[in-house]
């Protein structure tokens, strides 16, 4: 009888082993998002505009694998995991900006057929019907993928960037249209660099985002203002998630960037396709990415037959996550090195820098090595100090040569991130 106990007991020891790792893994992987593959679009579409109305997504315009451009609107009803097609354009379009405004939606700019185009048209929701209105009063046309719109208490701003050329001022302007009165306004002059990004809206304000850098500007006072970091490489997504910026596009990962904070949170997912020239879109928690093209570093001109993919994912992880700081208690910028201290040298991390061209680097390095990389960061993005860095690589990757050393430049960092352990 006692060693019938006895082995029950260690059969039980045996049953809670092998459910307590389960466990660990099954709470690990709870905070990793999984992506989940919906209906695809009917047809291939890059560069097209997207926005939502009553839980549906509306995809307009783009481009196919053909030199048309396309005045298709499609929608996407998440419920019925089911696509159908609307009353279309009278202008077929890509590389546009839109905004919905009530149960209208405006798309404006883009390149259409005859070249880039000021027109705008109107898709009244309801009557599923599209009508024309006042164009853009930008004096030169807009370049695909260079105006960038949001709609503020009923008015939409747009900011048209046009590059300089050489020896001349940037002609880029912002101005705001009245619904009611359907009049244009010129605004405060934009008067940085900001290609191929995206905008949007949090808090009444207008976010710009491009390359390393984002912008905003604030209507009641019309002016624009650096605000340092957290942009978005060329030709990618960006969304308003509880007034925080989700981000997608190029690497296969979701980033939820705090504007205030300037910091970030990335959770990687090694499914998702690099991609650019798409659309995305937030319908009850859940970020729906749809349409582009595979990653590369041409313009995303045409779209591909076979890349027709519209992929989902759960936002509820990052919902009230450690990202939020309590109130009164702001997290640190993300570039600042820890207070001094032995334990914040303690250890060693991995860093990991993705660039704008959506390519990563990670170095396996000493958390003192990676505090002179923040200070060194901190430093160039108040404009001081040199335009690159010198990353030691020790034995990682050396081969035949006696030390490899990589020089990574200020200006090509689109975000980075780092996973502290000790051996």
């Amino acid at each position: 009888m006692f060693i019938l106990k006895k082995w029950f007991f260690i059969f039980i020891l045996l049953i809670s082993a092998l459910i307590y790792p389960l466990q660990s893994i099954k709470a690990e992987k709870a905070d990793i998002l999984e992506w989940e593959k919906r209906a695809e679009l009917p047809t291939a579409r890059v560069g097209a505009v997207s926005e939502v109305y009553d839980g549906k997504i509306y995809v307009i315009g783009g481009i196919g694998s053909g030199k048309a451009n396309s005045n298709t609107t499609y929608v996407y009803d998440p419920k019925l995991d089911k696509w159908s097609e609307k009353a279309s354009m009278k202008t077929g379009r890509m590389g546009a900006a839109s905004v919905i405004v009530g149960d209208h939606i405006y798309v404006m700019g883009g390149r259409t057929d005859q070249g880039f185009s000021n027109s705008v048209e109107v898709y009244n929701i309801k009557m599923d019907k599209w009508e024309e209105a006042e164009d853009l009063p930008f004096e030169l046309k807009i370049s695909a993928f260079d105006l960038y719109a949001g709609a503020i208490d009923n008015k939409i701003y747009v900011l048209g960037y046009n590059k300089p050329l050489k020896h001349e001022n940037y002609s880029s302007n912002t101005y705001s249209y009245d619904i009611k009165t359907k009049e244009w306004t010129k605004k405060k002059k934009f008067e940085k660099d900001a290609p191929a990004g995206h905008a949007v809206v949090i808090k009444n304000k207008l976010y710009v985002l491009s390359g390393q850098a984002t912008f905003e500007y604030d209507p009641s006072i019309d002016q624009w203002t650096s605000v340092g970091s957290g942009g978005i490489g060329r030709y990618y997504s960006a969304l308003n998630f509880e007034d925080y910026i989700i981000r997608t596009g190029g690497v296969s990962k979701v980033t939820l960037y705090d504007k205030q904070t300037k910091t970030s949170r990335t959770v990687p997912n090694s499914s998702a396709p690099y991609r650019m020239g798409h659309v995305s879109a937030i319908i009850d928690d859940t970020l729906y990415v749809i349409g582009g093209i595979p990653q590369s570093n041409d313009a995303p001109n045409y779209a591909r037959d076979d890349f027709k993919s519209n992929l989902s994912i759960s936002l509820k992880s990052l919902k009230n996550s450690d990202t939020t700081a309590p109130p009164g208690d702001k997290d640190p910028d993300p570039a600042t090195p820890p207070k001094d201290g032995a334990t914040d040298e303690d250890g060693d991390a991995l860093l990991i820098i993705t660039m704008v061209n959506g390519l990563q680097k990670e170095y396996d390095l000493s958390m003192k090595e990676v505090n002179g990389f923040l200070s060194w960061y901190k430093k160039r993005d108040a404009g001081e100090g040199p335009g690159f860095y010198e990353i030691d690589e020790h034995d990682n990757n050396k081969g035949p040569f006696e030390s490899k050393k990589d020089y990574v430049v200020f200006k090509n960092i689109l975000m980075f991130e780092v996973n502290k352990y000790k051996k």
